[in-house]
């Protein structure tokens, strides 16, 4: 599919979501340390968002300008894959 990624579902097999990579402005990886709440302005750390940067493990986001996909993965060589 080039630049797409295709969701499929589980049950039907068949092709539900395509989303284009060429129009991803930012990959942020979410598991590098915490940031501070203090510096909330500066790097967008939401205190209150429960799936914010840094909470969770072998995790990884795509942003496409206002909007954004994270991903989550159960070991680190499946992320690494990604």
């Amino acid at each position: 599919m080039g630049c797409s990624l295709v969701a499929y579902n589980d049950v039907t097999r068949r092709a539900i979501a395509t989303i284009d990579l060429r129009k991803v402005t930012k990959v942020e990886d979410e598991s590098s340390p915490l940031r501070s709440p203090a510096s909330a302005a500066l790097n967008g750390y939401d205190d209150d968002d429960p799936y914010g940067v840094g909470s969770v493990e072998r995790s990884f986001r795509l942003e496409f300008g206002h909007e954004m996909i994270k991903f989550y993965a159960d070991t680190d060589q499946e992320k690494e894959n990604w």
